[in-house]
């Protein structure tokens, strides 16, 4: 058992002097009052002695050392672990005003000496007596906007447009908060918002003399969208403060007060709107200016400058830097005639710095060049708004060369032609006419014979006998084409609770795909539009014909251009405004249905 608990000792003692040792200093409050009480410790993760303190010039000390040790053992895995720690700690009083350096203190560990960070300390003038003297939260009325107020700020009052800012909303508190609830949250209309994840826990201030508990409610990136004088809306937050009750009746069954002591309060605060000037962008705008404001570069690349006729090109325009990437609008680029264009696809990886937005926006450009030859795409120029230096800037890149060899046209099933002009006269189409015949008459006379009445009327049997049928098949495609547009609401409110499942399953493109569906469906059944007439201007076009209200028919084109946008961008949109997207698909859709005649 001795040779056991020796062991033992031996193996913790051994980890213990394998731990890095750390000899630190920290306080409880910084900034901190002139004349407040403040708390130093000085702690070693080891067991230590001759403890030297610093000198602590500027302070009075109020008590201390006070030292202090605490073991622990544990065990993990098997092995044994031990952790020892000396601590020393201090109360001290600052008696000057300023910034200002507590030294290092000095311990011995197993005959090595270690030595103890520095402490640098903002101490604040104390005006806390002289705003609110001897005065103690005890009713509604003493709680006034010194004690708990929502302040906003932003970094900038004045910019262009497309230019970014940054909005702040702190709540500050001198009183005892229960609980806090966003009641208000700023429209912010005119800008483009974008949230910035904040640390929302209290940390200490010192507002002029003043301590507060301060914690960040909001912090967003707002960009212009048009000039003029636009407002940060202000925000409002209700609290329940916790505020001691004032009873000079005694309670017989509780004549000590101890279960009356305190009762919550609602007090709902909200900060001041802020007025941002918007200066309009300066005119004349570039030719090559698409929207971009900020500290900009730009990429240009292709994936294969040699390929056959037929075959798809990536070709790529890439924005990066900072600034208001998400506005930035496509491209006009004047591609070869003989390449066959697609819309671009858009890529943004984004994310939201301190000031501005950095990141990248992709434009991806499908190309398929039809014939043999040698082709160039432009030079591509960019201009974007440097508000820095309060001036356009442009950035042009090269041109790229391609060289189109012979398609295969059994791989893609065309006559592919190595040029335009390649057109080869194979054979005469015309033949020879003659100019000498020789004609001889038959025995048997045709005309009013059994043969040629039937000829005669046989095609006209069959044109009856055709129209009847006709007459037939479009009754039944007409009632099918009815009993089509009767199911239009049921078809559509399918679809949708299929886009509900893709949005349980956090497949946001499908979500979006889903519901852009349902409602072209919708309107191609219910008004008996083909696919290929599916269109906004169709959708002008039916809605008024059939007296469906300009607000509802902006709601429906308005949805899908939604749907739209968020299918290259799924996911900038979060999971409460895709439900908000969802609802409202739902709703106008019941809307059209009581409207239409």
């Amino acid at each position: 058992m001795r040779k056991i608990l020796f062991i033992l000792f031996i193996g913790i003692t051994f980890f213990t002097n394998g731990q890095d040792l750390a000899f630190t200093a920290s306080i409880n409050k910084n900034p901190a009052l002139q004349g407040e009480r403040i708390q130093i410790e000085f702690s070693i993760n080891a067991k230590g002695k001759d403890f030297r303190a610093p000198n602590f010039k500027n302070f009075r000390i109020i008590s201390g050392p006070n030292p202090s040790t605490s073991s622990s053992y544990s065990f993990v895995n098997g092995k044994s672990q031990s952790q020892t720690t000396t601590t020393y700690s201090y109360v001290i009083i600052a008696q000057k005003v300023g910034s200002l350096t507590i030294g290092s203190a000095t311990i011995n560990v197993k005959g090595k000496q270690y030595k103890s960070n520095s402490i640098n300390i903002e101490i604040v003038k104390d005006n806390v007596q002289k705003n609110n003297p001897n005065r103690t939260l005890n009713s509604k009325k003493s709680i006034n906007k010194e004690q708990l107020y929502l302040n906003a700020t932003t970094n900038k009052r004045k910019i262009y447009q497309g230019e970014q800012i940054v909005v702040t909303y702190k709540l500050f508190t001198r009183v005892d908060l229960a609980s806090t609830d966003l009641k208000n949250n700023p429209a912010l209309n005119g800008f483009w918002t974008e949230d910035i994840k904040v640390n929302n826990k209290f940390r200490r201030e010192i507002i002029n003399g003043i301590p507060y508990n301060v914690a960040t409610v909001k912090k967003a990136l707002l960009t212009a969208q048009k000039s003029g004088k636009l407002q940060v809306d202000p925000m409002e937050i209700r609290t329940q403060v916790r505020v001691q009750n004032k009873n000079n009746r005694r309670d017989p069954f509780d004549p000590f007060n101890m279960f009356n002591q305190y009762s919550t309060i609602e007090e709902v605060i909200s900060s001041k709107p802020i007025t941002i000037t918007v200066e309009p962008l300066p005119t004349p705008k570039p030719t090559y200016f698409y929207g971009g404001v900020g500290n900009l570069k730009m990429d240009v690349e292709v994936n294969n400058k040699t390929i056959k006729a037929n075959e798809a090109i990536n070709f790529k325009i890439t924005i990066s830097g900072s600034g208001n990437l998400a506005l930035i609008e496509s491209f006009d680029i004047a591609f070869p005639p003989d390449f066959e264009v697609y819309d671009p696809k858009i890529i943004e990886k984004t994310f939201s710095a301190k000031t501005h937005t950095t990141g990248k926006k992709t434009f991806e450009y499908l190309l398929i060049p039809r014939f043999e030859g040698n082709y160039e795409i432009p030079a591509i120029s960019y201009s974007y708004f440097h508000p820095q230096s309060k001036s356009y800037k442009t950035i042009r890149s090269d041109k790229i060369s391609i060289n189109v060899l012979k398609g295969d046209a059994e791989e893609s099933g065309l006559i592919s032609m190595t040029n335009k002009e390649d057109v080869k006269l194979l054979n005469s189409d015309i033949r020879y006419i003659k100019t000498e015949t020789n004609l001889k008459k038959k025995g048997i006379v045709f005309y009013n014979s059994k043969l040629f009445w039937i000829l005669i009327l046989t095609p006209l049997f069959l044109i009856i006998i055709l129209f009847i049928y006709l007459k037939i098949v479009g009754r039944s495609v007409s009632n099918s084409i009815l009993q089509k547009s009767r199911k239009a609401t049921k078809i559509a409110q399918k679809r949708l609770k299929n886009s509900q499942k893709h949005l349980i399953s956090n497949e946001k493109e499908l979500f979006f795909e889903e519901i852009e569906k349902s409602l072209w469906g919708y309107f191609a059944d219910k008004f008996f539009v083909e696919i290929a007439e599916l269109s906004k201007e169709s959708i002008h076009h039916y809605f008024r014909k059939n007296t469906i209200n300009e607000k509802t028919e902006k709601q429906f084109i308005r949805l899908l251009g939604d749907c739209e946008i968020a299918r290259y961008a799924p996911s900038s949109m979060k999971r409460n405004k895709m439900d908000e997207l969802l609802k409202s698909a739902q709703e106008i859709i019941v809307e059209v249905e009581s409207q239409k005649r």
